[in-house]
């Protein structure tokens, strides 16, 4: 059927969105405006979607058509309602408008590759490029001109509309300045570039973690050590607490979810993110007081104007949104966690959410601000025993803001600078309690606030093309307050170890404050066409630890060496220093003092080989002597303890020294449709204990690490695994001490020696697989996600208990093992427009 409505008197129109489609055309009909539409191609069915920002019919008409993939062509005086692929397919026009970042000067002699292909159909002035007689569709603009940084944009056009495109272009920085000197460091980032190792962005993000958590993608690069429960990483043998994280210039505190309960997630939105660089070792001296490792990220820069996610998944609903001109960009993150919704009440209510935004503007080519605040709520019950008799459970709230604003200028063509103002407010709490009768009674009251200041300052000077120098300054002020009590009492197995009270009690409190100060310089050369070397020199300081001459000096140097056009070889030595931060007092365990910083020798070497301009091939050896080690405390047996300090099997670690050797080998392959990669590491970890060296607790002296991936316009499939000799474990002896007064023997528990034995190897196969459907707004992206896709049951902890023998009645001292992550699936859906 074929309606054909007649001129009439113009009228006064209503609000359209959740109007059905041919309601409204009737209605502009029956004011006079000349519509005609089939009932098969506007149904009942079809409903307004967005509210139009037209004010003419016929673009009010033709903007609710869009979401439906119909729009109009006139013919005869007739605006007839066309499918897009009709024959004579109305089609657009984009006009892209090229400026310098920050002012209306134009780019006179850009260079503007669009795919697919698009004539150019004139240059309306310097600077505006206009493409006319557009089919309707996606195109990429790659946009370059000399002496300035490339831009990538993505426009939607649609039948009949001109899309208006504002690009601000930045000054090139000079290749001295961004050339890889350092060994160990990577990147998993949007951007490839053939000069560094790269996880492919799209294979990474597509492969199966727990959560979408950016933090725990790292954990599958060569020398990292991981349970597979926490969001948090060991490199190469040295505590997780050693790496540092950073975003947009600013270093995050404590960035993570379910802190008191092994850190299960992190507080930053992989999809916020353009990409994440890391260093396993050997960072420059602009970065300090940390001793592992670094991971630096940025937040996402929009490709489009204008960019909106809605997620849903197992673990959390997120929401995303994003512009960019020529002058600004915003951008606002926001997720609250599922896990209080999926998982059974009897284990707890485990709440929380994140919220990230940033705001940027260009004063000029040469000056921009941004805005940043990352704010995570937590508000976490867990409870490992519910039945009162066994009762143990934490309840824990961690309120965590950061604010601060980092202002970059470029003064002139050889000197800029960027600044680095912030402050933030974290404040955790926790109450926990066990009630087990056999085991352990007490109770604990644990809060600590923490308020922190800071400035940072980095200059870069670049000389020339072939020398480059850095240097700056850092201050934090910061002030904490921790109070602290708890009580206990043993019985059974647990009131049986050897020089132990039957009871504890706790009551303390500490108020640091003070600041932390740091200067730095650095100087890079390009000796030879083919050779680079930096080096630099770092100076830290605290005064709220209350210890007298505990300055840090940290040298360092790095060299890069190209031995041909495919291959580059780095060596790297260090001193790394490391304070104990003003909120890692050990509290807990009875400690109110801060102790010296640790110290940390990295020295390395790396080679890197290109191999028929397709596979990446990564060897490197590393040796990291540290010293000053500062006492730390452990859980023997189970580290999964929800009161970690409540637990008999709870040592006392005081090292002298440590060490972390290896060898890495890693090779990937991130071209075309099919992608791989896959590394081996060969490694010790050692803590040198009264003369003798005891491995560390995550020591894995084999490891294996591999991933392979599939996609395609729609689907995208991946497989990914990780293998490693089993984490060391402590033996746990009954030992006969005596008789009683009534002639029955005495018994008493002792550990054996420390870390002597070891669990079975780790295994872990996870999968993931997604299916991108195209909306008439947008696209729609489900996915399933499967970790442990064996079920392999991988011992992560030990548990000794007197059992009763079904037979004889009598009480028998048994060895019971608990788990890392069973078979653990998720599915979810992102709805991307």
């Amino acid at each position: 059927m074929l309606t054909v409505t007649v001129e009439a008197a113009e009228g006064d129109f209503a609000r359209y969105i959740g109007r059905a489609v041919a309601e409204v055309i009737d209605e502009f009909g029956d004011a006079g405006y000349p519509f005609a539409y089939s009932t098969n191609l506007v149904g009942s069915d079809l409903w307004v979607l967005t509210e139009p920002d037209a004010t003419e019919p016929l673009d009010i008409v033709r903007q609710i058509l869009r979401p439906h993939k119909l729009t109009i062509r006139t013919e005869a005086g007739v605006h007839l309602v066309v499918r897009y692929n009709s024959v004579g397919l109305p089609k657009g026009s984009i006009v892209l408008v090229i400026t310098m970042r920050g002012s209306d000067q134009p780019v006179a002699q850009a260079a503007v590759m669009v795919d697919p292909q698009l004539p150019l159909s004139g240059r309306l002035m310097p600077g505006i490029y206009e493409y006319s007689a557009v089919l309707p569709g996606r195109y990429q603009f790659d946009i370059e001109a000399d002496g300035l940084q490339m831009v990538t944009r993505v426009v939607d056009v649609w039948p009949g509309d001109t899309t208006v495109v504002s690009v601000g272009m930045n000054v090139s920085r000079p290749e001295i300045e961004t050339i890889a000197v350092s060994a160990s460091r990577y990147e998993i980032s949007r951007d490839i570039a053939a000069s560094r190792f790269i996880l492919d962005q799209r294979t990474i993000q597509n492969m199966p973690d727990v959560g979408e958590d950016p933090l725990r993608v790292i954990q599958r690069l060569p020398g990292a050590a991981a349970s597979g429960a926490s969001a948090r990483t060991h490199f190469r043998g040295g505590e997780h607490r050693e790496i540092g994280i950073m975003l947009n210039g600013q270093w995050l505190f404590d960035p993570f979810h379910v802190r008191d309960y092994q850190s299960i997630f992190s507080a930053i939105d992989s999809r916020a993110i353009e990409g994440v660089e890391v260093y396993t070792g050997g960072f420059p001296v602009q970065f300090g007081d940390r001793m592992s490792g670094l991971v630096l990220m940025e937040s996402l820069e929009s490709l489009r104007p204008r960019h909106t996610e809605v997620g849903v998944s197992i673990f959390n609903t997120s929401l995303l949104t994003t512009a960019n001109s020529s002058d600004r960009r915003w951008l606002v993150s926001a997720r609250r966690g599922n896990l209080d919704l999926v998982i059974d009440p009897q284990f707890g209510r485990p709440r929380y959410y994140d919220i990230f935004a940033e705001y940027e503007y260009d004063f000029s080519p040469n000056a921009s601000v941004s805005f940043n605040a990352l704010y995570a709520d937590d508000a976490i019950k867990l409870v490992l025993e519910s039945e009162p008799a066994e009762l143990e459970q934490i309840v824990s709230k961690t309120k965590n803001a950061q604010l601060w604003i980092q202002l970059k200028n470029r003064w002139s063509d050889e000197l800029s600078s960027t600044l680095v103002l912030s402050s933030l407010s974290f404040r955790n709490n926790r109450l926990g309690i066990m009630a087990d009768i056999g085991k352990v009674v007490g109770s604990v009251y644990d809060d600590r606030e923490v308020k922190q200041h800071s400035l940072r300052q980095d200059f870069t000077w670049t000389k020339s093309d072939t020398h480059v120098v850095q240097w700056g300054v850092q201050a934090i002020y910061s002030d904490a307050k921790y109070e602290y009590r708890n009580n206990a009492e043993y019985f059974g197995l647990q009131a049986l170890y050897e020089n132990q009270p039957e009871t504890t009690s706790r009551d303390l409190v500490a108020s640091p404050h003070g600041g932390s100060y740091a200067l730095y310089f650095s100087d890079r050369w390009r000796m030879t066409p083919k050779t680079v070397i930096e080096w630099g020199l770092r100076w830290d300081d605290q005064t709220y630890t209350d210890l007298a001459s505990d300055a840090q000096l940290s040298p360092r140097i790095n060299l890069m060496h190209v031995l041909g056009p495919h291959t580059e070889l780095r060596f790297s030595w260090g001193r790394y220093h490391q304070s104990q931060g003003i909120n890692e007092l050990q509290i807990e365990d009875g400690i109110t003092n801060f102790w010296p910083a640790q110290r940390a020798d990295h020295l390395i070497a790396g080679l890197r080989h290109l191999i028929q301009d397709r596979y990446a091939l990564r060897v490197e050896l590393f040796h990291k002597e540290m010293r000053q080690v500062r006492p730390r405390f452990e859980n023997l047996f189970d580290p999964l303890s929800l009161i970690p300090e409540f637990q008999r099997d709870r040592v006392r670690l005081d090292a002298t020294s440590a060490k972390s050797l290896g060898l890495e080998i890693s090779i990937d392959n991130s071209n075309g449709p099919l992608t791989w990669w896959a590394s081996y590491t060969l490694s010790k970890a050692t803590d040198k204990i009264d003369g003798k060296d005891q491995l560390r607790s995550w020591d894995q002296r084999h490891a294996v690490q591999g991933g392979i991936a599939w996609s395609n316009d729609k689907w995208d499939v991946a497989f990914a695994t990780s293998i490693h000799s089993g984490w060391p474990t402590t033996d746990l002896m009954l030992v006969e001490d005596g008789i009683d007064a009534s002639g029955d023997p005495v018994f008493v528990v002792i550990p054996g020696q420390r870390n002597e034995l070891r669990h079975q190897v780790f295994v872990s196969l996870d999968f993931r697989i997604s299916r991108k459907f195209k909306l008439r707004r947008g696209s729609l992206m489900a996915f399933l996600e499967i970790s442990n896709l064996t079920d392999r049951s991988n011992e992560c902890c030990l548990d000794w208990d007197f059992e009763e023998d079904e037979i004889t009645g009598e009480d028998v001292f048994e060895r019971g093992v608990d788990y890392w992550l069973p078979l653990l699936p998720s599915i979810g859906v992102l709805w991307e427009f």
